[in-house]
This record gives structure tokens, C-alpha cells and sequence, in this order.
């Protein structure tokens, strides 16, 4: 008997475990987020390759060294025809080429017009812009996160509200059946209440619907497989204090926002560089060979090593147009992030007043929804009174509960509506408050 009241507790404790993990809370889904999200890895990833592209903007200055070796297995080489004298037949003589070549050659490139400090200036900002980009995602993910689990809440709430008041309906439905076969009702009162009850049957199975997706959201958001969470917790109470007074920022905080002004520095640069194309490049070079003309052979003694160091120029005089495409490809970009960064402010400022003001119209109508639900509170029980006393029928009953349903749900979408409307407005701050 002892061993079985052990196995049902161990087995209760289990159960009760699974049940708990399953629970999602605001703050779970918050580190969810920040460790598996999708968004934030991929902008993580982006500012790596961002880093690297800079490590290799910075190779440029750094002079380029080459080592290369070379064995001929087969040869023919190329000759030489020579007259030696007058009417005398040419003689042929083998050009003298190195059987086996070894060479390092380093070169350096002192001058091209800039255009190589150009590029790292702008691999260098736009390495920049990814940092901050990847400080964004993860903002943004995290205020995503928070609606979307505030949205999964009141979906839940709003299917508790359309569960109750499926009940209610039913019950009375079925007293309205009672009275009809007692005599003290008529069909008009069944066929009405079964009217509402189909209706509120196609509500409850909506708010089922909107539960389950809004759960499926919440959980693609986080980047973690459905398992069955729930989600728990409450909605955020709204307080028009909290934005009432405050005012649009001067400065743009947006990370995003400073982003896009790097990349528009950096599209700068990039044509600048890209412009540069006309100029010479100058460079220094230095070249080493180990060779061995002599035999194919490995002898150390056959072996001879020459070297040569010197300046190098190079002009690109025509390439068919390509690098003055490429040019112009650069300054199309550089209106573009230009154009951008103008678009991103003007968004901002019309965000910030629409977000500040419908959070504080949804902070009223939480308010209004709160006095609503106490009134219907009020109402229903004056009903119930007043039917039990006879002089009330369960129609006006029903009506008056049906107005508490109503007020209890709009409450809840008010709740909902001022955290959407708060999320928004830190988004187009760039910082929560």
C-alpha cells in the first residue's frame, strides 16, 4: 500500500513538472527569443560577414607576397634562328629556359588615387551599420515578442469570454425550454435565445481559431517548435500618464535608423572609390628565383638564384566601359541609401505621433470598459433580483449578462490594443520606456 501511495505521488510530481515546463511566461518567451530567434541569428550572421568584408578592405594596404614553383616533365623548347656569316646557312639555338623554377615575388601597391582607402572606409561603415543592425534585431525581435505573446494572452481571455458565455446562453435555453413547457414561456423566447446561442457558438469557435494561431505566432517568433505551450500570465494595465507628456525626440536614438545613415556614408565612400578607376596605380615589387637550366635533375650545383626590385605602374586606359558602369553603379546606390535614411525619418515622426495617441485613446477606453464592466456587474445582479422577485423575465436577465460579456471583452481588447500601441511607440523611439 505504501509502495503504491509513492508511485501515484512520484508519478503526481511528474506530471505536475511537465505541466509547469509547459507553461510559457512573458519573460521565458523574452530569452526564448534572444537565444533562438531567426531574425537575431541571421543579423548576427550579417555582422560577421560585415567584419570580414573590412579584414578584407585592410589587405589592400599590406603588400601581397606570391611563391610559385614549376618542373618541366616534358619539353621543347623554343629556338632561335642565327646567321653567323654570309651565305651560310642559320643555325638553330635552344632559348635557355629553367627546367625547375622556384620564385616569391612580393608586390605593394603605394598609390591608386585613394581609391583602396575609399573601400575600407566604406567596408569599414558598413561593418558599422551591421553591428548596430544586429542590436536592432534583437530589440525589435524582443518588442515583436512581447506583442505577440500580449496578443496570444488576450486571445486566451477572449476565448474564456466566449466560452462563459456559450454557457450562459445554454442555460438559458434550456430554462426557456422549462417555461415554454410549463406555460410561462412562449417559442419566441426559445427560437430567440437559440438564435444568440448559434451565434455565440460561431464566436467561440473563431476565438478557438485566433488562440491557436496566435499561440503558433508567438512560437515562430521565438524560433522553437510547438510542443504545447501555454501561455500564461496577464495583460499589461494601461496608463496615459506613462506618454501623456511625453515629447517627439530631437535626435533620432534608432539604431536602425543610425544604420542607414552608415550606409549612406558607406555608398558614399563606395563611389568614391569606384570613381577612382581613372587614376594610375603605382607599386613596388620585389621578385626572387631559385632555378636550375642547367638539368633536370636536383643537384644543388646546378642551381642558380636571381632576383630583381623595382616600381610598377599600371593604367587603366579602356576596359569596354565596365569600371565606369560599376561607377555608376556606386552613385545609384548612394541615392538610394540617401533616399532611405530621408524615408526612415519622415516614418519615424509620423509613427511617433500615431502611436502616442492611439495608446492614450486605448488607455481611455480601458478606463471607459472598466466603469462598463461594474455597471453591467451592477445590472446583472439587479436582474437577477428582480427576476427571482417576478417582475424581471429571463430575457432582460439574459440581456444584461450578454452586456457584461461584451464589457469584459472590450476591456481585454483595450489591454491589447494600448501594449500594441506601446510596443509601436518604443519601436519608433528606439528605446523602451
Amino acid at each position: 500500500m505504501k509502495s503504491l501511495k509513492f508511485m501515484v505521488l512520484t508519478l503526481a510530481c511528474v506530471f505536475a513538472q511537465a505541466a509547469s515546463s509547459a507553461d510559457l511566461s512573458l519573460t521565458e518567451s523574452l530569452k526564448t527569443a534572444e537565444d533562438s530567434s531567426p531574425q537575431v541569428k541571421k543579423a548576427e550572421a550579417m555582422k560577421d560577414e560585415a567584419k570580414w568584408k573590412k579584414v578584407e578592405a585592410f589587405s589592400v594596404f599590406l603588400p601581397k607576397v606570391n611563391v610559385s614553383g614549376l618542373h618541366l616533365m616534358d619539353n621543347k623548347f623554343m629556338v632561335e634562328q642565327i646567321v653567323f656569316a654570309p651565305n651560310t646557312p642559320p643555325t638553330s639555338i635552344a632559348l635557355i629556359q629553367p627546367y625547375t623554377l622556384w620564385s616569391a615575388r612580393a608586390d605593394w601597391v603605394f598609390f591608386d588615387g585613394f581609391a583602396n582607402y575609399d573601400t575600407y572606409r566604406a567596408n569599414s561603415l558598413a561593418a558599422d551599420a551591421a553591428e548596430k543592425e544586429a542590436d536592432w534585431a534583437r530589440f525589435q525581435v524582443r518588442q515583436q515578442t512581447k506583442l505577440q505573446f500580449f496578443k496570444a494572452l488576450s486571445a486566451v481571455e477572449l476565448e474564456k469570454v466566449s466560452d462563459q458565455n456559450v454557457k450562459t446562453l445554454q442555460e438559458h435555453l434550456d430554462r426557456a425550454k422549462a417555461f415554454r413547457q410549463s406555460g410561462a414561456g412562449t417559442n419566441f423566447d426559445v427560437l430567440r435565445v437559440e438564435v444568440q446561442l448559434n451565434e455565440a457558438q460561431s464566436e467561440k469557435l473563431n476565438m478557438e481559431d485566433n488562440t491557436l494561431l496566435a499561440r503558433q505566432n508567438l512560437l515562430n517568433n521565438l524560433g522553437v517548435d510547438d510542443e504545447g505551450q501555454s501561455v500564461t500570465g496577464s495583460l499589461p494595465v494601461p496608463d496615459a500618464s506613462k506618454v501623456k507628456d511625453l515629447q517627439k525626440p530631437t535626435t533620432f536614438e534608432r539604431l536602425d535608423y543610425q544604420a542607414t545613415q552608415d550606409r549612406e556614408l558607406s555608398a558614399h565612400k563606395a563611389h568614391l572609390a569606384a570613381y577612382k578607376h581613372w587614376f594610375p596605380k603605382f607599386s613596388v615589387f620585389a621578385q626572387a628565383d631559385y632555378y636550375n637550366n642547367v638539368s633536370r635533375g636536383i643537384n644543388e650545383q646546378d642551381y642558380n638564384d636571381a632576383y630583381s626590385v623595382g616600381l610598377a605602374m599600371t593604367w587603366n586606359a579602356f576596359d569596354g566601359f565596365a569600371s565606369s558602369a560599376r561607377s555608376a553603379q556606386a552613385d545609384a546606390r548612394q541615392v538610394q541609401a540617401a533616399e532611405t535614411t530621408r524615408q526612415a525619418r519622415l516614418k519615424n515622426n509620423y509613427d511617433f505621433d500615431f502611436w502616442k495617441r492611439r495608446y492614450l485613446y486605448s488607455a481611455s477606453i480601458y478606463k471607459a470598459k472598466l466603469v462598463d464592466v461594474e455597471k453591467a456587474q451592477e445590472s446583472v445582479r439587479l436582474a437577477s433580483q428582480s427576476f427571482k422577485a417576478g417582475t424581471r423575465t429571463s430575457s432582460e436577465v439574459l440581456d444584461a449578462e450578454l452586456d457584461l460579456f461584451r464589457a469584459r471583452a472590450g476591456v481585454v481588447n483595450a489591454q491589447v490594443n494600448a501594449a500594441e500601441a506601446l510596443v509601436n511607440l518604443e519601436l519608433s523611439l528606439g528605446k523602451e520606456l
